[in-house]
């Protein structure tokens, strides 16, 4: 049966700065954006796709550089299938007079095709005719999404219907003052198009690894910070002349970011950070570790010693102490208050029943008292 390959990718944003890094991981993490698109299009060439959908974002900003936008389009003509889609993104909109835009048509594959117009445009592809919808976006903020023209258009039932679009989804996306395109995932299935393909929120979805649902949005292919803990990657999509739809997720990014916490006890050492990332390649792994508990004097004052040789295996890691304390002993009750003294009578009760925890806050309250000017 005839059928069309899509790959999908969005929200790359080559350009991204990376400045709160070290200059090492600042370029490791720039040059990744670069080479997640020659990984996207060595694997759609492998899947034989027809057609590789961009859903906005290819880049950070509308003042990218032109030897960044020309090194994106040169990676992209060696793609072998029929056509790139690109659909402007809130990021980088589309105004005909940016140079952005200009330097990219200028240097852009012969296939590839600028979605800069919300009007219907029909392919030839695998003998099906194909109609897509594309809803770019003509500037960073918008209150309403650009999928209002789509809606009034008849479809052609002799055709796949396929929209492009790139908003804020409200149930899969933070979108708290509601300007960046806003669309609802029951307004999406709502479309009377076969299929839609979106971009923007860095979290794909359907959060699945295959699926048969209308709705996609292809989450970024390549992590670019702490809050997206997300595997990048894109979706293979696809469909055929009855509408039948199959996808399935394929990973690409090199990257993965991680914010989390590790709760200690007593002790430290490397195997419990370690033991954190199981299965995933450290070298490759930029986390930040919030840090909390409580340990012995002895692990206290050793901890930073343990910090410096975990930081060693990562590609990057930050560790914060978030109330971290070293852990007070019956011992050092006896030594710190007198013995019948109400401070001695409470925290050796306290550690005799086993109460540790509301031990260390009754001291941490009383040396607050004791430190009170």
């Amino acid at each position: 049966m005839d059928k069309i390959k899509i790959f999908h990718i969005s929200d790359i944003h080559v350009g991204m700065k990376f400045l709160r890094y070290p200059d090492s991981v600042k370029n490791s993490l720039i040059d990744a954006r670069f080479e997640v698109i020659q990984r996207a299009v060595s694997v759609a060439d492998e899947l034989k796709c027809d057609i590789m959908a961009i859903t906005g974002d290819i880049f950070e900003n509308i003042k990218v550089s032109k030897r960044e936008v020309e090194r994106v389009t040169q990676t992209l003509k060696a793609f072998s299938g029929s056509a790139i889609w690109i659909l402007p993104g809130n990021h980088d909109y589309y105004n005909d007079t940016l140079q952005l835009w200009q330097w990219f048509k200028a240097s852009m594959p012969d296939h590839a095709i600028i979605l800069d117009t919300p009007e219907r445009k029909r392919f030839e592809i695998e003998e099906l005719n194909v109609d897509i919808y594309p809803a770019p976006c003509d500037r960073k903020h918008s209150e309403t999404n650009a999928l209002e023209w789509l809606k009034q258009m008849p479809v052609e039932k002799d055709a796949v219907n396929i929209v492009l679009a790139h908003g804020a989804i409200k149930e899969i996306s933070p979108d708290l003052n509601g300007n960046y395109f806003p669309m609802s995932l029951e307004e999406l299935n709502a479309l009377k198009q076969d299929l839609v393909l979106i971009g923007h929120t860095h979290v794909p979805y359907p959060p699945v690894a295959e699926a048969t649902a209308k709705v996609y949005n292809a989450g970024t292919p390549e992590p670019d910070g702490l809050n997206y803990q997300h595997e990048g990657g894109g979706w293979y999509i696809e469909i055929d002349a009855t509408k039948r739809i199959m996808a399935k997720r394929i990973p690409l990014g090199q990257f993965r970011f991680f914010d989390v916490t590790l709760t200690l006890s007593d002790e430290v050492n490397e195997s419990m950070f370690y033991g954190m990332f199981s299965g995933y390649p450290l070298e490759k792994i930029v986390a930040r570790i919030k840090v909390g508990g409580y340990l012995t004097q002895s692990e206290f004052e050793r901890r930073q010693s343990v910090y410096e040789r975990v930081k060693k295996s990562f590609h990057h890691l930050e560790i914060e102490e978030i109330a971290l304390k070293p852990k007070f002993t019956r011992e050092e009750v006896d030594r710190m208050f007198t013995v019948g003294s109400v401070p001695y009578v409470l925290l050796t009760k306290l550690f005799d029943d086993g109460d540790v925890a509301t031990a260390h806050l009754a001291l941490e309250l009383m040396h607050e008292v004791m430190n009170h000017d």
